[in-house]
């Protein structure tokens, strides 16, 4: 993409550049902005994506990555998790596209994702214990994610958010298939909100990497977090959740905060006590201590 830098580029030089016509390229500007792209256009200066394009650089996360991990760079598609789902792979998988059309969060939300601001990657991996010990690994993964983007105060909202001052940051969607005995294949989703700006409604309080300070390029963040999590997946594969707790504890968003807990279209008021080695979330009702395997659980506001 000739705005890749996000300058402003004559239509006249973009179709010199292109080998098309005028015409052509006013055509393809279209095109992008009907695909979502916030191509500017103005009479004496010609377009320019604010901004610019941070684009994926699937040559060197092939070099970064470790050794059994494949990577596949996709422009468009409509979820990660769902291209990955429909394709067998031997060995660790990553799958990143700079826009999706149906991107999915948990519970089945939609995942606002717009093109080529933000991470949308998807992870085979292959569990080879039972899926009854799969519980705690979107919190592994968030620790993993949380690793990686280290200088920044992030906390891990339980079962499946980062968030920074109560507001979202990134988020985890695990999807498994196979055999309750294993193994297990499962796949890993998880977006991040790294360029994102302007006054979008997410129906939540949103911040993104570039809002708190200068962000990592997204091939960058991509590399790093492959590396970390085939370290801490191998480590979860053999050991557990255990090494993880006390990791997780320290960024836990939740622990001792009044929270409401809605299940089954009921809502309860209750106390946060932490998690326990299968990933349940502790909380403390008026009539006892119980441990939640799903559900939703928001802060209790005053």
């Amino acid at each position: 993409m000739g705005l890749a830098d996000g300058a402003w580029h004559s239509g006249e030089s973009l179709a010199e550049s292109a080998q098309i016509s005028r015409a052509a390229i006013h055509k393809r500007v279209q095109k992008l902005r009907d695909a979502g792209w916030p191509i500017e256009a103005e009479t004496g200066r010609g377009y320019r994506l604010p901004g610019g394009w941070d684009r994926l650089d699937v040559d060197a996360l092939r070099q970064r990555a470790p050794t059994g991990w494949s990577v596949t760079v996709l422009d468009r598609v409509t979820g990660t998790n769902a291209w990955l789902a429909e394709r067998d792979y031997a060995g660790l998988a990553l799958v990143l596209a700079e826009q999706q059309t149906q991107g999915r969060g948990s519970r089945g939300r939609q995942w606002f994702s717009p093109p080529g601001v933000n991470l949308y990657a998807s992870f085979d991996w292959q569990f080879d214990g039972a899926s009854s010990q799969l519980g705690p690994l979107s919190l592994v993964v968030a620790v993993s994610l949380a690793a990686v983007l280290g200088r920044l105060d992030v906390r891990i909202k339980w079962p499946n958010d980062l968030i920074v001052n109560d507001a979202k940051l990134a988020g985890i969607l695990i999807e498994a298939s196979g055999e309750l005995a294993g193994p297990v294949r499962t796949i890993i989703g998880i977006g991040c909100n790294v360029a994102m700006a302007g006054a979008v409604d997410l129906g939540q309080p949103w911040t993104s990497l570039a809002a708190l300070g200068p962000a990592p390029s997204r091939t960058e963040l991509a590399a790093d977090l492959m590396s970390q999590l085939d370290v801490d997946l191998r480590r979860f594969q053999t050991e557990g959740f255990a090494p993880f707790l006390p990791r997780f504890q320290a960024l836990d968003a939740l622990d001792d905060r009044a929270v409401v807990v809605e299940q089954g279209g009921q809502r309860r008021e209750a106390i946060a006590r932490g998690v326990n080695l299968q990933g349940q979330l502790q909380c403390e009702f008026s009539d006892g201590l119980e441990a939640l395997v799903s559900g939703e659980v928001s802060v209790r506001r005053s």
